[in-house]
């Protein structure tokens, strides 16, 4: 296939964004931690020479502060029932199931915390079937990144590409038809079989398409919701062990990896949800998170000057964190993993299984590609 990649960064990667601090510490912006079946994601690093790395500390299962003193077996048992019944009733409300299935207020409250903070949004606005992962939680497997950084990703399949992904290159318009598509942007033109459309929800729902998508389609972008989310790295005056820490009244967490290359002498943290994003006021910069941070875990000995602050939100090329999907059967067709004519949709919202993730992303990518394979053998 000759290819053509219109990137409207002045980099590749999009949500999933690797930099350094002045100290050195390699952050993750965007897209970091990557736990149990990251399939898809094993085998593009693989195929592009990147390792994956052990963080030293594991994603679901974190020191809680103030520690509740919450039994592991009882949790588990309690995480069974909100299965069963989020199952049985997938449209209740998650607050309503959490209620009536968890009798302990603590593993009630670490329940909600968490998997609001997962999926960036609002518990009291999330359906029960947002709870059907919750045993997951009780994992304790490493989590990894991409050594280098997780935008390695992104890099090593640019670089195969060379000159035909174009940077600073938005697409204005895609106008379709039997024969092919035509992609504007504005220096020009490209014409071809088919395209890809891989951008964020927000900026899929603005984009022009003539004609336009069906009636079916439009309504199901415009159902989905997106989360909001803030990221804060900063650098500590000594190093530490790596360790996960998280506030479940406030509803964020912290951490620290020796993913950060100097030595785990970086604190990162995420706010997941409005509400979270709101109370640390991280739009406003990071000295009221880095003062909860210092209540969470008084230990560290952060370096205030050198902090960092992410926000997905007011980014013109995210509009959001990611899209806050019920998992489904991956085999089940849905409206954005049907082309339409010669447009195939891809990125994490396509993947309602792994919604919200660089797995999502990645096995998304695999199966459009399969979908413009399968276009040109009929053609």
């Amino acid at each position: 296939m000759d290819v053509e990649v219109l990137e409207a960064r002045d980099r590749v990667g999009g949500r999933v964004w690797s930099e350094r601090l002045e100290t050195g510490a390699l952050i993750e912006r965007g897209g970091e931690f990557l736990t149990n079946g990251y399939d898809a994601t094993e085998r593009v690093a693989a195929r592009v020479g990147c390792e994956l790395v052990g963080m030293g500390i594991r994603y679901p299962d974190r020191r809680l502060h103030p520690d509740p003193g919450i039994d592991r077996a009882a949790a588990l048992l309690a995480a069974a029932a909100v299965e069963a019944a989020s199952t049985a009733e997938p449209q209740r409300s998650a607050i309503d199931v959490l209620d009536e299935e968890v009798a302990d207020p603590a593993i009630r409250e670490l329940f909600a915390s968490r998997i609001q903070s997962l999926t960036a949004h609002p518990i009291d606005d999330l359906e029960a079937g947002f709870l059907l992962g919750v045993s997951y939680l009780m994992n304790n497997d490493e989590c990894r990144r991409v050594a280098g950084g997780n935008q390695e990703l992104a890099r090593g399949l640019a670089t195969r590409l060379g000159a035909r992904v174009h940077l600073r290159t938005p697409a204005t318009a895609v106008t379709h038809n039997a024969s092919g598509v035509q992609v504007a942007t504005a220096t020009g033109q490209i014409d071809a079989d088919v395209v890809v459309v891989a951008v964020p929800v927000p900026l899929l729902r603005a984009l022009t398409f003539d004609p336009p998508l069906p009636d079916a389609v439009v309504e199901a972008l415009a159902s989905i919701r997106m989360s909001v989310a803030a990221k804060l790295a900063v650098p500590l005056h000594a190093p530490v062990v790596a360790d996960a820490v998280m506030s479940v009244p406030g509803r964020y967490w912290a951490y620290t990896t020796p993913c950060d290359e100097v030595g785990v002498r970086t604190v990162g943290s995420w706010a997941g949800s409005t509400p979270v994003v709101t109370a640390l006021q991280a739009t406003d910069g990071p000295e009221t998170w880095i003062a909860a941070i210092r209540e969470l875990w008084p230990e560290l000995d952060v370096d205030e000057s050198g902090a960092v602050v992410t926000t997905w939100l007011d980014d013109p090329w995210a509009q959001g964190a990611y899209s806050v999907l019920m998992s489904r059967d991956p085999d089940e067709p849905s409206l954005l993993t049907t082309p339409v004519g010669s447009i195939v949709f891809a990125g994490e919202h396509t993947s309602p299984d792994w919604s919200g993730t660089i797995e999502g992303a990645l096995r998304s990518g695999e199966r459009a590609a399969a979908d413009v394979l399968r276009r040109a053998i009929r053609s």
